[in-house]
This record gives structure tokens, C-alpha cells and sequence, in this order.
């Protein structure tokens, strides 16, 4: 049978105290037409976590990397014939309309990305990241998370057809897939799309791989790290990364080898962060900071 709708997530150990409250959001969406592929890496015995859903799921266990699994994940709701791909982080939840309002919208548009409400550490209250930085139905070009990211495995969805065929490319190891993912769709002609009629709540607690509120010196440099390999992957398809992947090559060394110059670097950094921004956009270049 041909699914047409497929909601993608991976399942890891750390997330048990969360999962239940990402499955519940799914059985509260209004379009419940959907099928859930959970590929499962490690979490014992994830079938108790289902126990009294209703809805089709499908789970495939595999272990690694996250980058690889996500690969693997994408790559296995394809060969099931999936039509397109709704990305959810399963610490996270969704609003109840968003399977609703990503597939009316993927009718004629190749990507959605939705709002993202901040929820959990820090934020007793949800709070719109997007809100001032993506106006409603803007389109996402390419130039747009040249710097910085808004198309997260958490908030956005997908035409199986669209995604690029370099993704089995993108390396096992690298920290910011989606980042690199919806870089390679863009480019091969995908459309992206913002919608803020549709949310998805991201929790923040301590195991976030990418927060765009915590600025410590090790997230920081992490960032450095990230916005280094991105550019290097990217560097290798299209000439237009060469100049940032030979910029923070040469930052990520000095930082490593200069502590004073790290101490100004993060301090930088810290003083000109927004309160919100996109994911690793706070990351400058020392000619953008002026250091």
C-alpha cells in the first residue's frame, strides 16, 4: 500500500522523559492521515512508549551516528514509497493542526518550514523563535541559511521528491545535518516556504545539540566547529562556500591554539547575540566582530 504521508523521527536514549508527550501530540492532530517511521537507536524495549496509540508506526532499529541514522530514516521512508516526509525531533511536539497545515501546504510548495515555540528550560511560557526573524509565507531561498539556519528536522516537511541526491554525500559525522540537507534541496531546485499558521514546540533542556539561546564557550566553539564543516562539505559541490569554509578553517585553528584570543571571541559573540536568532547564525567571522 502507498504511503502517502510519512512523519520521520529517531528515537534515543535520553528521550524517554519526552517521547510520550511527542506521541500524544500526534494523536491529537485534525488530519490523521499519516503513518509514523521511528527509527529506533537504543532506547530498550521502545515498543511500551506506543502502547495505546492507534496510529500506523513503523520501527526500524539502528544505531549510530545521528547524521547516518537520519540518512538511513529518509532513505528508508522513500523505498516505502512515502510522498512526503513530515521531520519531528521526539523531544519535541507538535501543534494539533500541523500534519493538517504541512500537507495542504505541500500541495504547491516543495518545502514547509512552520514556527518553532520555544518551551521548557527557561521558558515557562512558549515563546515564537521565528516570529521577528521569517515573516508568514516568505519564501526560503538559498541565501537566506547561507549564515544561519530556520529549516530544522523539527519544523520542516518534504516532497520525497525533492530531496537531493547528494544527500547520501552529507558525512555520518557532521553535527548540523539538516543544515546541509535542506542547503543540498535548495540548490537542486527545491522551494521552500514559511508558515506560522502551524507550530511545532521545541523543548530546551540540557541535551540540545543546537540551542539558539545558550552562548557558553564550549557551545561556541562547537558552533565555530559546526559552521566550519558545513561550509567544507558545501565547498566541495558549489564555489560559493569557499570563502566562508577558508574563514572559519582558519578561525577554528586559531581559536584552538590562541586562549586570548578564544576569551575575546566568546565574549564577542556573547555581546552581539540577539535574543533570538536562527540556528548558528550568532557565529561570526573575526572581520564581522572586528577582532
Amino acid at each position: 500500500m502507498k504511503i502517502n504521508t510519512v512523519v520521520f523521527t529517531v528515537s534515543y536514549p535520553g528521550v524517554e522523559p519526552y517521547i510520550s508527550d511527542f506521541f500524544h501530540s500526534l494523536c491529537k492532530q485534525t488530519d490523521k492521515n499519516f503513518a509514523i517511521f521511528l527509527l529506533n537507536d537504543g532506547v530498550s524495549d521502545i515498543r511500551r512508549f506506543l502502547e495505546g496509540f492507534d496510529f500506523s508506526i513503523k520501527v526500524l532499529e539502528q544505531e549510530g551516528h545521528p547524521a547516518a541514522l537520519r540518512k538511513a530514516g529518509i532513505q528508508w521512508a522513500i523505498s516505502e514509497g512515502a510522498e512526503s516526509i513530515i521531520f519531528a525531533d521526539a523531544d519535541d511536539y507538535f501543534a494539533d493542526n500541523r500534519i493538517e497545515i504541512s500537507k495542504k501546504m505541500l500541495v504547491e510548495h516543495d518545502v514547509v518550514c512552520n514556527e518553532i515555540l520555544l518551551t521548557g528550560q527557561k521558558f515557562p511560557q512558549p515563546v515564537p523563535m521565528l516570529r521577528e526573524l521569517v515573516k508568514d509565507e516568505m519564501v526560503i531561498s538559498i541565501e537566506d541559511i547561507v549564515n544561519g539556519n530556520c529549516l530544522g528536522l523539527s519544523n520542516t516537511s518534504i516532497k520525497a521528491d525533492k530531496i537531493s541526491a547528494l544527500m547520501s554525500e552529507i558525512p555520518d559525522d557532521v553535527i548540523a545535518f539538516d543544515w546541509a540537507f535542506f542547503t543540498l534541496c535548495l540548490h537542486c531546485g527545491a522551494k521552500a516556504i514559511f508558515t506560522n499558521k502551524t507550530q511545532t514546540y521545541y523543548r530546551q533542556h540540557g541535551d540540545n545539540i543546537a540551542s539558539p539561546c545558550s552562548f557558553s564557550d564550549e557551545q561556541i566553539l562547537r558552533g565555530v566547529k559546526v559552521k566550519r564543516d558545513h561550509y567544507n562539505f558545501l565547498a566541495k559541490f558549489y564555489d560559493g562556500y569557499i570563502n566562508l569554509s577558508v574563514k572559519f578553517e582558519r578561525l577554528y585553528s586559531r581559536l584552538q591554539s590562541d586562549v586570548l584570543l578564544k576569551e575575546d571571541y566568546c565574549k564577542a559573540i556573547r555581546l552581539n547575540a540577539n535574543d533570538l536568532s536562527l540556528w548558528w547564525e550568532p557565529i561570526k567571522t573575526l572581520e564581522e566582530l572586528r577582532l
